[in-house]
């Protein structure tokens, strides 16, 4: 997908970001489909859309290690960690476009990613991202923070920030 030819005053005009009046503001139009042969196809995109639920998790594990984290796949699921370090799906964060076209940024507000965390700054989601805490002994280990996803590696335009959320593994004899 690219731009969009639009005929005006019978001429074509190339159009690369389009807005639509809604509600009495203007919007900029992420996709366009059209229905070619009685199905409806995707003719315009200006880049990805992100919806990433990235909740928060509190796990607890009786005298035995455990974890809790999330996981975002380049294919576009979203994972949870189990208090096993097994993952289970609970949605998607990509809504439209390639996981390529798509960085994630994590911020920590308290505690630590003690288990798996890709650091600091951007990361393409091209490779599946994962964010984990551990805890090995008696106790709770947590993490709160939020994620950014952008459209480029730096700079470009923020998609989606998800609300603060904080992912917990606690160890409990």
């Amino acid at each position: 997908m690219g731009a969009l030819e639009v005929k005006y005053s019978s001429s074509w005009r190339t159009i690369t970001a389009p807005e639509v009046k809604y509600s009495g503001s203007w919007r900029a139009v992420k996709t366009i489909e059209a229905k070619i042969g009685g199905a409806w196809q995707e003719v315009f995109s200006s880049g990805p859309t992100v919806s990433a639920a990235a909740d928060g998790d509190s796990n607890i594990r009786f005298n035995n290690t455990c974890y809790a984290g999330i996981q975002f796949v380049s294919s576009g699921d979203e994972r949870e960690y189990t208090s096993t370090g097994g993952t289970s799906s609970v949605g998607s964060w990509l809504d439209s476009g390639s996981g390529s076209e798509v960085w994630v940024e994590r911020v920590v507000t308290a505690g630590s990613w003690n288990s798996i965390d890709p650091g600091a700054g951007r990361h393409q989601l091209s490779t599946t991202r994962s964010f984990r805490v551990i805890r090995s002994s008696a106790g709770v280990q947590s993490v709160t923070g939020y994620f950014k996803f952008w459209d480029a590696a730096s700079g470009g335009s923020l998609l989606q920030q998800t609300a603060s959320a904080t992912y917990s593994a606690e160890y409990t004899i």
